[in-house]
């Protein structure tokens, strides 16, 4: 593997670095697998007065889906809606997708792992643990 100089100060050598990335992900072949349930990270929460309880999540593998039943830390709910990152209301969210994401019973913490129940009453049985 070739050694090579980059710098987020002076963006010298970032191309380079963007191009290997690709490059070796596409030899490895390295896919998440979008068929499966969906789990993810909390980056950040707060409460919204029209939305309730609202949490930024970057969807790691699987597909979050509206309905869905969840837990996040200790916290637990299901998707009641769902927006992109450019505020417009979508349905499901595949792997590596950030969303913005409503329907917490209470408020996560911010490093939280998200992960899709196979139903609410597991799910708040996980959270309560």
């Amino acid at each position: 593997m070739a050694i090579f100089s980059s710098s987020a100060h002076t963006g010298q050598g970032i191309e380079d670095l963007l191009e290997k990335v690709l490059i070796e992900s596409e030899l490895l072949e390295l896919q998440a697998n979008p068929n499966r349930r969906a789990d993810g990270v909390v980056l950040e929460a707060r409460l919204d007065k029209g939305k309730g309880i609202v949490a930024n999540i970057l969807v790691q593998g699987g597909t979050l889906k509206v309905g869905d039943p969840f837990v996040a830390g200790p916290c637990f709910g299901r998707v009641r809606a769902m927006e992109n990152d450019h505020g417009q209301r979508i349905q499901e969210a595949g792997p590596s997708t950030p969303v913005q994401l409503m329907g917490f019973d209470d408020m996560p913490q911010a490093g939280d792992k998200l992960v899709v129940a196979e139903d609410e009453k597991i799910a708040k049985e996980v959270a309560n643990e």
